[in-house]
């Protein structure tokens, strides 16, 4: 840089709701406005980045003798795309920007498959996508740069899994004699619908019911870390503190409009490989008095993004003004390290 300068930087999508699905192209412009002095530049360019974030966990010995833990911190970067905006060419070392306005487009195409973000863009574990916007100087000054965040959900068109909205027959007992059957009216959703089924508990002893708890969670793994979110849950008044011999009652379980990954089973990468699971289930957790006699139903749902052969149909995006659920939606996090999510595949 010849003098001291000044520059404010922003970074302009061309969509209102920074959520992009993979496939598709992120495109926008970066505006500079110089308020004094001048800068040299080597180049001006734009990056976009993916990466999955995680920790580890190892025991460190003091000098003392005792022992404490310490949490590492990783990232992998499985996805990078970057476009130069300016370059001084062959003829010139380097580029000189004078006081004024500065202005570049870009448009950086996503790879077909991409995990989707997950967490918020500071907290671990996370997959997290963001450009950066680079004015890149001789190696004795420092750079100036700006970031901008945003979400990317790969396509899962439930149409293209019939099996996932067929209904689904579940059932359990317990040594008490207590048997739960039901039936899901599907399996697949996306956000804004209702989870529905048909609940039948047949208890001839007539034990004590003490609740049912009815709960929709998000299970994701990423490299090896695993969080269980719980997204919603209710229990059910008809089957609290009750013993009658035979319960059958509908069940319905809104999930909420607003924008949230989708199931995804996900390794690999362009630079670093990352592997990423997100999966969900519908938990049916039933109280019965005694010991060992609660019931505990899993039953997996796949979580789409869209539902028809049109996949700009139902894309959330047309029926919800909500921001990404990194944004705008932050469920009580559990951290729960010894729980591994069942395999889950993805479907495309």
């Amino acid at each position: 840089m010849g003098s001291g300068h000044s520059a404010h930087i922003s970074i302009n999508l061309d969509r209102a709701v920074p959520l992009f699905y993979s496939g598709e192209s992120v495109s926008g412009s970066v505006n500079v406005n110089i308020t004094e002095g001048h800068i040299k530049v080597d180049e001006v360019f734009i990056v976009l980045n993916g990466e999955a974030g995680y920790t580890t966990t190892r025991t460190v010995q003091n000098t003392n003798g005792s022992t404490h833990t310490q949490t590492d911190y990783h990232t992998r970067c499985f996805f990078s795309e970057k476009k130069v905006l300016d370059s001084p060419g062959l003829d010139k070392k380097e580029l000189e920007y004078h006081s004024g306005q500065y202005s570049w487009r870009f448009d950086i195409p996503l790879a077909p498959h991409l995990p989707p973000t997950i967490n918020e863009s500071n907290k671990y574990p996370r997959v997290r996508y963001y450009l950066k916007f680079v004015i890149d100087k001789p190696w004795y000054k420092r750079n100036t740069d700006e970031t901008l965040y945003l979400a990317v959900f790969p396509h899962i068109n439930l149409s293209s899994n019939p099996q996932c909205l067929m209904p689904y027959l579940f059932g359990d007992h317990n040594r008490k004699d207590v048997t739960v059957k039901g039936t899901m009216d599907k399996l697949g959703y996306v956000p804004g619908e209702t989870i529905t089924g048909k609940l039948e508990i047949e208890n001839p002893r007539r034990i004590l019911l003490k609740k049912l708890r009815l709960s929709f969670v998000q299970e994701s793994r990423i490299e090896c870390n695993t969080h269980k979110v719980t997204i919603l849950e209710m229990i059910l008044p008809t089957i609290t503190n009750t013993n009658q011999e035979l319960i059958v009652e509908r069940f319905s379980l809104p999930i909420p409009p607003t924008y949230m990954a989708p199931s995804y089973q996900f390794m690999g990468g362009f630079h670093c490989t990352a592997n990423v699971n997100i999966s969900y289930m519908l938990e049916f957790d039933v109280k019965v008095e005694g010991m060992f006699t609660n019931l505990n139903i899993n039953i997996p749902i796949t979580l789409g993004t869209e539902f028809d052969a049109n996949p700009n149909g139902h894309k959330l995006h047309e029926a919800s003004k909500a921001y990404p659920n990194f944004v705008s939606y932050h469920p009580e996090i559990v951290d729960d390290p010894q729980y591994n999510p069942p395999p889950y595949s993805s479907v495309s």
